[in-house]
Formats: C-alpha cells, sequence, structure tokens
C-alpha cells in the first residue's frame, strides 16, 4: 500500500501530539515561573455556574498555556517565528532600538471607567490627608513607563495609551503643588540607562533624578550622587520583558546607592523580619534580581533611622518605589512602605497608630491607571 507525504505528515504530528500529552501527563505541576517571576495557574475547579459562563473553560486554557511542557522554549520559537515575519511587537513587547525592549501599553489594556475611578479615588484620598497633615506633606507621583519618555527609540507607528494626558487630568484635580511631575527631568535624561533594557522598572539611576526633585519640592536639600558610593551590584539581569519574548539579549546592570554617611537602617518586613540593610542581596542569586531593592514586594516595610527629626512618611506604591525609597528614607526618622496588592488594613487607622507625619503615593503610571485596588485608599 501506497503512503503518501499526507499520511506520514499526519502520523508524524499524531506521534509528536501524543509524546507532547503524555510529558504534560507525567510533569509535575508547576507553581511558580522563576523565569516570568510570576504564580502559574493552577487546575480550575469545575462548577455548573462556571460551565455555564464560560469561565471554566477560560481558566482551563489559562491552565494549559501556563502548565505546557517546555513553555520557554515554545516562547523561544514563538518569538523567532513572528520576528521573521517582521512583527513590531510580540506578547506586548516592542523590540526598539539599541536593544531595548519596551513594554506596549494598548489603549484596549486600559477599562476607562477603572481609570476614572482610580483617579476619583486617588483626588479624594490626597485632599483629606492634605487637610489632616497639611498641604506640604502629601504628594503623588505617577512615573511614565519606558513606553513614554524612550519613544524615540520605538519603532516607526508604535501606538499605545496616552500616559501624558491620564497624568494632566491627574494633576488638574490635585490639590495644587501635591503632584510631583518627574516628565520633564526623565526626559531631559533620556539619552542616559534611566530604565532597564530588558525590564520594565527605572534604574536606580532613573529613580535618583526623579527623588532629586521629589526632595526639592518637599522642602529637602537633595543628596547628591558624591554622597554615595555607587556599586554594580549584578551585570546579569533579565528582567520580566525579556521572559516575555525569551530571546537571547545583553544583560542589564543593577546599581546600589549606600550612602555614606552612617543611617544606622533598621528594617522590619511585614512584622515579623528584621534586617538592617536596604538591599537584600541574595535575590540577587536569583531571576528577580530587580527584589534587590527592599527586598521585592511585601505588604509592609518599615524602615527606622538615626535621623531623629520627628518625620514618619508613608509611601503607597508599586514596585517602582523600591529603588526610589532608599534615596527618602534618609530625611525621615520613620519610613512606612504599603503595597495595596498585598495590604488589606485601612490607611486611616495606620496613620493614627503610627503617627505619620508625610504621604507620597509612588507608582508607575500604567500600573496605577489598572489597579484594582485603590479602593483602599478610602479605607
Amino acid at each position: 500500500m501506497k503512503i503518501t507525504y499526507n499520511k506520514i505528515f499526519f502520523y508524524c504530528f499524531a506521534l509528536l501530539w501524543s509524546v507532547l500529552i503524555l510529558c504534560n501527563l507525567v510533569t509535575p505541576e508547576k507553581t511558580f515561573s522563576e523565569n516570568e517571576n510570576r504564580l502559574l495557574a493552577k487546575l480550575p475547579s469545575i462548577t455548573n455556574e462556571k460551565l455555564i459562563n464560560g469561565e471554566y473553560m477560560n481558566e482551563l486554557d489559562e491552565y494549559i498555556n501556563d502548565q505546557f511542557v517546555f513553555r520557554d522554549n515554545w516562547i523561544y520559537l514563538k518569538t523567532m517565528a513572528e520576528r521573521a515575519m517582521l512583527k513590531p511587537d510580540i506578547n506586548s513587547v516592542y523590540f526598539a532600538k539599541d536593544n531595548y525592549l519596551i513594554e506596549k501599553h494598548d489603549k484596549s489594556d486600559v477599562e476607562k471607567e477603572q481609570a476614572q475611578r482610580n483617579k476619583e479615588r486617588l483626588t479624594e484620598f490626597v485632599k483629606k490627608y492634605v487637610e489632616k497633615l497639611g498641604e506640604d506633606r502629601v504628594n503623588v507621583m505617577l512615573v511614565p513607563t519606558a513606553s513614554m519618555v524612550l519613544k524615540d527609540k520605538l519603532p516607526p507607528f508604535a501606538t499605545g495609551y496616552d500616559q501624558d494626558a491620564y497624568i494632566k487630568e491627574v494633576i488638574k484635580d490635585l490639590p495644587q503643588g501635591t503632584f510631583i511631575d518627574v516628565r520633564n527631568s526623565l526626559l531631559q535624561h533620556k539619552e542616559e540607562y534611566i530604565y532597564y533594557r530588558t525590564d520594565h522598572h527605572w534604574t536606580a539611576l532613573g529613580a535618583f533624578y526623579a527623588y532629586e526633585q521629589w526632595a526639592a519640592d518637599a522642602g529637602f536639600t537633595p543628596l547628591s550622587q558624591e554622597q554615595f558610593n555607587i556599586t554594580l551590584a549584578s551585570d546579569q539581569f533579565l528582567g520580566t520583558l525579556h521572559s516575555r519574548v525569551n530571546v537571547k539579549v545583553k544583560p542589564d546592570n543593577i546599581y546600589l546607592y549606600e550612602l555614606k554617611e552612617d543611617r544606622n537602617y533598621q528594617l522590619l518586613y511585614n512584622l515579623t523580619d528584621q534586617k538592617d540593610t536596604l538591599y537584600d542581596l541574595s535575590k540577587l542569586e536569583g531571576k528577580d534580581k530587580y527584589s534587590v531593592y527592599m527586598g521585592g514586594n511585601n505588604a509592609l516595610v518599615q524602615v527606622k533611622t538615626n535621623n531623629k527629626n520627628g518625620r514618619r512618611l508613608l509611601v503607597i506604591k508599586d514596585s517602582y518605589a523600591h529603588s526610589f525609597v532608599p534615596f527618602a528614607v534618609n530625611h525621615y526618622e520613620e519610613t512606612y512602605m504599603i503595597d495595596f496588592r498585598y495590604y488589606n488594613a485601612g490607611v486611616e487607622a495606620f496613620v493614627e497608630e503610627n503617627g505619620i507625619t508625610d504621604v507620597l503615593v509612588l507608582y508607575n503610571t500604567m500600573n496605577f491607571v489598572k489597579d484594582k485596588n485603590t479602593a483602599n485608599f478610602l479605607r
């Protein structure tokens, strides 16, 4: 019997697919992807409600995508294939000039109602605490991401969410003088290493330029770079954007700024874990090296210094604050960081119980626009 090429292809494909299915069945379920620095989907539970509204199939699809064997290798092959087709972005990552990977933020990624609610809640929060603490003691900093500041590096015809317009709306609604506008400062230094090439965060240098402006606006004399020992902590950082496309690129550098003057730092993470440094060097051994700054994501972090001026700062933040806070803490007796993704207690009681004198809200703009936890501002 003559075997056609179609049959050969079919049998080979069926064999390959059977092997992949078998590998998926025998491979233990993973809970965390170090490469992507996130929790992976678990096998969803079946309920009648989920089956009817389609939620179960969506969760199952997410589970299969997350748990599929050789996932990182498939991501690499997909990236190579799409790059061969000259796609300007892959998995919401632009392949930009100077070997930058820049996160793409589409208008469709943003729920208009959520963005509006977040702006309104922030405004109400700031007005409330300006009245409690004083107009010179409450600040907001929404940091533009690389797609706005490094726009010149983007591919031709790249589009995205208008962060500039949103920031202008926020400024218009907030009490005068409370918004720390770092757009021009970052744009002036856009040719410097202020954003990572493989990660969505700003670098310590970018955070330092923002710190200089914040300190001046908050009534402090900014510390100069000469007052810090600046050291290269790692030259092997591959960040979140690299994980999305899994291509071979030059790793990023991570620099640490350590104040030459001893501040006798005392840190307490989540009320249990004590440290005496702003930088957790153990994080440099893993994939998420950005977590070297302030130990990464935590619900609550307290920092005490020997600066006995009676001022206590509360920073409500996302991870952009982690490379910023090591500068700011030097102007306060105590600094507290809370992250609404993990911290569920009320802000008002926290301010009263800890004698907070100053407040800073610090997010990257896109995280704030899409954040679904801003109701905590009003608790």
